[in-house]
């Protein structure tokens, strides 16, 4: 009997040992799929602007090197900087019309720079941490048109739901930054995880979620759940900010902007009724055209 109890404890042991290694190596897997992004970049959307964009090259505080266009305006002093999303690019925000966005800003008079953020488009590797390192690719933007002459107060950012997170972000650590527009952000990057969950995961159980994360956390060395712009926009003040937000965004729900909002009560607010996320500017583009030019032309002075 009792030879008998000890076999059946080996093979308790065995099983859960082949369990927890699983659980790990599944984590583990879905962990490193989850914290790189998937690349996307198409060179002939350089033909939309009316002159051709100079090719540019950043090297970020912590040694990454941001690729992006820098297009310039004779008609004013005043700059953007635009930042797309999570597994985008400078082409492809906005179901790949952000080059034409950017075209069509830069036609309203303004100067701008395009980024690919770190990891996507072409610019370095590198894991993603939903703001927390991507942030420091905007303010690395934001020197280098700082070394091409713009003042200060002359410089805004738009950035595009992690875009906005960095944008954010990078307000915060760069007072230098005088405005922003937020498109479709999280207020909180962990629950929209958990939202997304079966589908970004390829269909794991919730119970995975806790390990990829903690998977998440020795890849990049941050932890991505600390991604919490509603904690940091209040910093932002006194500078202006506009936060646009499709009220049916099927991704990131508008409660998110409406956290953002309360957050920092001064801020603008701009809802629309994109169906897609983040697509307000597709949905009708004269419109948002017209809110951010207007919004960066009163903030920008």
């Amino acid at each position: 009997m009792n030879r008998n109890i000890k076999v059946l404890v080996k093979v308790v042991a065995i099983i859960s040992s082949v369990l927890v290694i699983g659980y790990l190596g599944i984590s583990a897997i879905a962990g490193d799929k989850l914290s790189t992004a998937v690349r996307v970049f198409d060179p002939k959307k350089i033909s939309v602007f009316n002159s051709n964009p100079e090719d540019v090259k950043i090297m970020t505080s912590d040694g990454k090197e941001i690729v992006g266009w820098y297009i310039k305006s004779q008609k004013s002093d005043k700059v953007v900087i635009l930042v797309h999303g999570l597994n985008s690019s400078r082409t492809h925000e906005f179901a790949d019309k952000f080059s034409e966005f950017g075209a069509e800003m830069n036609r309203q008079g303004f100067s701008i720079l395009m980024i690919d953020l770190r990891g996507h488009g072409q610019s370095s590797d590198s894991r993603i941490t939903f703001g927390i390192t991507e942030r420091r690719d905007v303010i690395a933007a934001v020197n280098w048109l700082k070394q091409k002459g713009f003042k200060p107060q002359k410089i805004g950012a738009l950035g595009v739901s992690l875009g906005s997170a960095s944008v954010i972000g990078a307000a915060v650590e760069d007072k230098d930054i005088a405005a922003i527009v937020t498109d479709s952000g999280y207020a909180e990057v962990y629950p929209i995880m958990q939202k997304h969950w079966q589908s970004a995961s390829g269909g794991l159980p919730e119970i995975f979620l806790p390990s990829t994360m903690m998977f998440g956390h020795l890849f990049t060395g941050y932890d991505p759940t600390l991604s919490k712009p509603v904690q940091e926009i209040s910093r932002i003040s006194p500078r202006p900010v506009l936060i646009i937000h499709s009220k049916i965004d099927p991704y990131t729900p508008i409660e998110n902007a409406y956290n953002l909002k309360a957050a920092y009560p001064q801020a603008e607010y701009w809802e629309t009724n994109a169906k897609v996320h983040p697509e307000s500017f597709n949905t009708n583009p004269q419109a948002y055209i017209a809110k951010v030019t207007d919004f960066f032309n009163r903030s920008l002075k």
